[in-house]
């Protein structure tokens, strides 16, 4: 072989390996950066996908996301909206392909739990929509009742890795 046919051949075996390198990790768990304005703007995009969203948790008994408050944060320009719960791995039926890692993230998320507070976090796991609201009607995106207790959620993430979490104080009333 020629030595300038041996070094197209080299090139193009270097972006190929590139480019296949790039479309693995995207298919085995590289999750979609989304921000809570995206799940309420195009949930069916995100449907069943691995997500990772910086947002607040609030209520202690039963979790929900909201847009992160504690940074200035743009206005959501959303079309609609959604309340979405997060859920562990175990209480999910059928159980997904992944468990809770269970790191210091995890363990301060559990110790906030025990009081009220606001909780800040990094959040990974597998989105599922079943509903949004849009010009005050509830409309179908995905399958199912909804859930939570009563089925009164619009979707949920599916925790599969938390980090960065912060917590505050909720002022008593």
């Amino acid at each position: 072989m020629k030595p300038r046919n041996f070094w197209r051949s080299v090139c193009v075996a270097v972006v190929l390996s590139g480019s296949l390198a790039r479309a693995q990790s995207q298919s085995e768990g590289v999750p979609l950066k989304v921000t809570i304005c995206d799940l309420y703007s195009d949930p069916q995009r995100y449907a069943g996908k691995m997500i990772e969203i910086r947002a607040t948790i609030a209520g202690y008994r039963d979790p929900k996301l909201e847009q992160p408050a504690f940074a200035p944060q743009k206005p959501c320009a959303a079309s609609g909206y959604m309340t979405i719960g997060l859920e562990l791995p175990q209480n999910v039926r059928p159980k997904p392909d992944f468990d809770l890692i269970r790191d210091e993230s995890f363990q301060k998320y559990a110790e906030a739990l025990q009081r009220p507070m606001r909780i800040e976090a990094t959040l990974e796991g597998r989105f599922d929509p079943t509903f949004i609201w849009r010009n005050h009607k509830r409309e179908r995106v995905g399958e199912g009742e909804g859930y939570g207790k009563k089925h009164v959620e619009d979707g949920r993430l599916v925790l599969y890795k938390m980090s960065d979490v912060k917590t505050r104080d909720m002022p008593r009333k």
